[in-house]
């Protein structure tokens, strides 16, 4: 399945909203599965960005779905790109 790296950013409201994250971030990840999709890893970030999501899923529908889901909650906004492992990324490459 491919490949999905979320990079997050909070909302003044997440930030107001830290004291339950852990309880919502394991929810998040159950119903990405409900949906079909799986987290791989999270991250929390210092930096530009504060979250580091990556998503194994069956098809760019189903992440968006996912990622599209927990923004609509308002405590944070995503920006999604599709990631290839470099062997595959090599092969298509090669001349």
């Amino acid at each position: 399945m491919p490949i999905f790296v979320a990079l997050g950013r909070a909302t003044e409201t997440g930030i107001r909203n830290l004291e339950g994250f852990t309880l919502r971030h394991e929810k998040a990840v159950q119903r990405a599965e409900g949906y079909g999709g799986k987290v791989i890893a999270s991250y929390a970030l210092l930096g530009q960005y504060d979250y580091l999501v990556i998503l194994d899923c069956p098809d760019e529908k189903t992440a968006t779905l996912i990622l599209t889901r927990e923004a609509s909650g308002g405590n944070v906004r995503y920006e999604t790109m599709t990631a290839m492992p470099l062997k595959d990324f090599a092969a298509l490459v090669q001349l």
